[in-house]
């Protein structure tokens, strides 16, 4: 037998003996009644009732104590037959019953037994709805134990109309009950393989939900890895080319003919691309991982446009291109990270794609919008490419690859970034005549509270300044090309690898401001060594925490640590431009001299 049947038949057969196991007492009850009703004839009534009885007690008993869930799964056909039989001694001792009654009762009482036959006889269509040939077994027993009753008292006690009509109406009787056990009996099953299809389905769902829940754990931890993995893979990748990136700065400021000049400026300019592309594949590579989690807060846009005005400013000075930002005081609530690096992908495609005149950047409120602009004089984008540029590694202008061009992914991360805080980027570009980028954001009100990212004060042109700064950085070439660098900006540079040494250089004498990488050996981190020389020099020493690590959790630790973060590899010229914004001493006569 299928599988399916045999649970349907398994099924079947336990409805059967828990109709049988309620039934069996008003059936029992019936027959007490019936008996008392007929007990004037004597010994045959009594001898039937005890029959009944013992047959009821000893399905009471089997149900009860013999048949057991185990046995009708393992052999639910055995148990069929043997509800076949037992049903049909049942059915037997009703069929006789009509021959006792027929034979020495009153016409009255007669008919009281022939209802009280009908009645159990109809009460058989919910008792075996559920297995209807249990029921047929019942049926053909009672009509022959009936047939043979009356035809036996035909011949004892001769011709009677209750002998000739009572065994044909009987019959049909029986069979209009047997149809409509069919009828029961087919929704009994078609319920039975609906409920059995319902707890497939569940099961199936639950292991779903399971398989879902696994697979989100799963999802966790790989993103979990991967964003460990990310901020693990920038730090270790910035380290060398943040190395060298300074010694090249500190042979940029020394005396150079013109071919050692040509030289510098074209390992510098690759040295650029480089850094760019590393930032953009990284970038790429958190946003594709989603391990990004924005940062919502309301926050002045004015200050992150300027920001980004003095970090690429110098590149479009290079190529002899116009920069400007216009100055503005609306607020709007995003991530300011995210923001300044959408924004900041928008600027260096316009510089990078802008031969002749320059850009402009500048922002406007409509209704409960923000929208920031990044206009340039470029060579324009034709209508038909508007969408295709926001592709991974797609540029229409670089066939040659030529690596000062970038990956072709700037575009594609603003996209991936805008989508993750919800802000749109529009577009507006006339090939010849230049390009529009807009980024729509949600309009906010001032608060000027502490989340607000504040700008340093702009200082004059820097040429060499003083003061005592403590450089923590456990990577040698790091460490000794910012010592180097510092120490030809007129710094007192001191270099240490743990924050042991560190705290023993704060103690010997305070530093003005403290520089430290966020990676240290053993487990250690800037933001531990923040607390540590803060506590020996005081609350207010500055500390900048140059770093490569772009894991989201980490970036949130510094900014509470109340700390200026720079992304490595950082520009000589910013680099230095940040320490002399941050660090408060007179400087130099031979510095004051000049900058005059």
């Amino acid at each position: 037998m299928a599988s399916p049947q045999r649970a349907v038949l398994v099924e079947q057969v336990r409805l059967i003996y828990g109709v049988l196991g309620r039934s069996s007492w008003s059936t029992l009850a019936l027959s007490l009644f019936v008996a008392w009703v007929l007990r004037q004839l004597g010994m045959p009534i009594a001898i039937w009732l005890a029959t009944q009885t013992l047959l009821k007690l000893g399905e009471q008993i089997e149900i009860r104590w013999f048949i057991r869930d185990e046995a009708i799964a393992a052999h639910p056909e055995r148990m069929v037959r043997r509800l076949m039989v037992t049903q049909s001694l049942h059915a037997a001792g009703w069929g006789a019953l009509l021959w006792i009654a027929a034979a020495k009762a009153q016409p009255d009482q007669f008919i009281f037994v022939v209802m009280a036959i009908g009645g159990v006889l109809s009460g058989g269509i919910t008792s075996y709805s559920p297995l209807p040939r249990v029921h047929l077994a019942y049926i053909c027993t009672f009509i022959v134990v009936e047939l043979v009753s009356f035809m036996a008292l035909w011949l004892t006690a001769g011709s009677n109309p209750y002998f000739t009509y009572m065994p044909l109406l009987m019959i049909i009787y029986c069979l209009g009950t047997y149809s409509n056990t069919t009828v029961a009996g087919q929704t009994y099953q078609r319920t039975i393989e609906l409920s059995f299809r319902n707890a497939e389905l569940a099961r199936s769902l639950e292991r779903e939900v399971d398989h879902a829940r696994c697979a989100q754990v799963e999802a966790d931890a790989a993103n979990a890895a991967k964003s460990t993995f990310l901020a693990s893979a920038s730090h270790d990748l910035r380290q060398p080319i943040h190395a060298l990136g300074l010694f090249l700065a500190l042979l940029d400021r020394s005396r150079l003919d013109d071919l050692q000049r040509d030289t510098m400026n074209q390992a510098l300019a690759a040295l650029r691309a480089s850094s760019e592309m590393l930032d953009a594949l990284l970038d790429f590579s958190r946003a594709e991982a989603g391990v990004i989690v924005p940062q919502w807060q309301s926050f002045a846009i004015g200050p992150v446009l300027r920001q980004i005005e003095e970090e690429t400013g110098s590149t479009a000075d290079d190529r002899q291109l116009f920069y400007r930002t216009r100055d503005s005081d609306l607020w709007v609530r995003s991530d300011p990270t995210l923001v300044k690096l959408i924004l900041q992908n928008f600027v260096t495609n316009a510089i990078r794609y802008t031969v002749t005149g320059g850009l402009l950047v500048g922002c406007r409120r409509r209704g409960t919008v923000v929208r920031v602009e990044v206009w340039d004089t470029g060579i324009g984008i034709p209508t038909d490419h508007h969408e295709a540029i926001f592709a991974d590694f797609l540029q229409l202008s670089n066939p040659e690859r030529d690596r000062r061009k970038g990956l072709g992914l700037g575009l594609a991360i603003a996209r991936r970034l805008a989508d993750l805080i919800g802000a749109r980027i529009t577009l507006s570009s006339k090939p010849g005549q230049g390009s529009v980028f807009g980024l729509e954001l949600q309009a906010s009100v001032a608060t000027y509270t502490l989340e607000t990212p504040l700008q340093p004060t702009a200082v004059p042109a820097f040429g060499r300044a003083g003061g005592r700064v403590l450089i923590l950085e456990d990577d040698e070439a790091v460490r000794q090309g910012l010592c180097a660098l510092l120490a030809d900006a007129g710094f007192d540079a001191v270099g240490c690898e743990t924050i042991a040494q560190a705290c023993e250089a704060a103690r010997r004498e305070a530093p003005d401001l403290a520089i430290c990488d966020f990676r240290l050996r053993n487990g250690e981190n800037g933001i531990e060594a923040t607390h540590r020389l803060r506590a020996l020099a005081g609350q207010e020493l500055p500390v900048l925490l140059i770093t490569g690590d772009t894991h989201p959790t980490r970036l949130a630790e510094a900014a509470r640590a109340d700390l200026i973060v720079l992304h490595k590899p950082v520009p000589a010229d910013l680099l230095l431009k940040t320490i002399g914004n941050s660090i408060s001493v007179p400087l130099p006569m031979h510095a004051a001299a000049e900058n005059k």
